[in-house]
């Protein structure tokens, strides 16, 4: 481990890690088997860092956004900065015209029209992605799918090509009412950082709720949280290389003139951290 690896954080900060529950069926945790990833082996894995080569978090808006959802993103891209201490530019934009024929589809079932998640990681953003990206992230307001057996996801991230897709397409409709907009933000602001928590090899948390947990349908990502729990935290930190209390209260600011309960974690977190 590196000399600075953040003990304090577990130590401190262990109250607030509230354990997951026992998933119900159609959960995230009911269909897939996962073992989950403490720090010691988050490090063993070598995971994409931020350093002077990988800082900066680039963007591309595939498909055409309203004007409630071109809102969102630019929230998004500000919590992004926020949450990963980097800068976040948008490299490209470009209509989903561009996409083949081959890497989109209308479900066999709902019909809703969909794009190939793993294409656009490997097809659009890969060869593009510049050097210093630590992440290279399309935003579409398309459905997603990830391929066979699949029938939609929100977001997919390659945990060490950089790169990763989301879509805002089942968060609702922002326009609607200001109850929307918010619900249509949380939900883009937790797929967005979620996955590129990944692209900084986070897996998914199995042990507390979490940013990290994996979600399946929509009542699943709503019960979750905004914040990390201490151990997907510590590992952030250790990734980014920040001051936590500092860190911490800049995200629970954000949250707060947002609307989001997600302020309380972050600021009681910050105050047990600076004891």
């Amino acid at each position: 481990m590196d000399e600075q690896d953040y003990p304090e954080i577990e130590d401190r900060l262990g109250p607030l890690g509230e354990p997951l529950e026992r998933p119900r069926p159609g959960d995230w945790l009911a269909e897939h088997r996962e073992k989950g990833q403490t720090f010691p082996q988050y490090l063993a894995g070598n995971p994409v860092r931020r350093d002077a080569k990988l800082n900066t978090i680039y963007l591309c808006e595939i498909g055409e956004c309203d004007a409630a959802q071109r809102v969102v993103l630019d929230l998004t891209r500000e919590f992004l900065a926020l949450y990963f201490d980097a800068p976040v530019i948008v490299r490209r934009t470009g209509p989903t015209v561009a996409i083949p024929n081959a890497a989109k589809r209308k479900h066999p079932e709902w019909g809703d029209r969909q794009l190939l998640a793993p294409y656009v990681l490997h097809d659009v953003l890969e060869p593009d992605r510049p050097g210093d990206a630590l992440a290279y992230l399309a935003f579409t307001p398309r459905d997603l799918w990830a391929g066979d057996g699949w029938n939609f996801v929100y977001g997919q991230a390659d945990l060490r090509r950089r790169v990763a897709v989301l879509s805002i397409y089942r968060n609702g409709h922002p326009a609607k009412s200001d109850e929307a907009f918010r619900l249509c933000l949380r939900r883009t602001l937790m797929t967005a950082v979620h996955e590129t928590a990944h692209v900084l090899t986070l897996l998914h948390c199995t042990a507390n709720r979490c940013l990290m947990n994996g979600c399946n349908n929509a009542d699943e990502r709503d019960t979750r949280p905004l914040n990390p729990c201490p151990v997907c935290l510590r590992k952030l930190v250790w990734n980014l290389q920040v001051e936590p209390v500092g860190y911490l209260r800049r995200l629970a600011a954000f949250c707060e003139a947002h609307g989001f309960n997600d302020a309380a974690w972050f600021g009681r977190a910050g105050d047990l951290h600076e004891v």
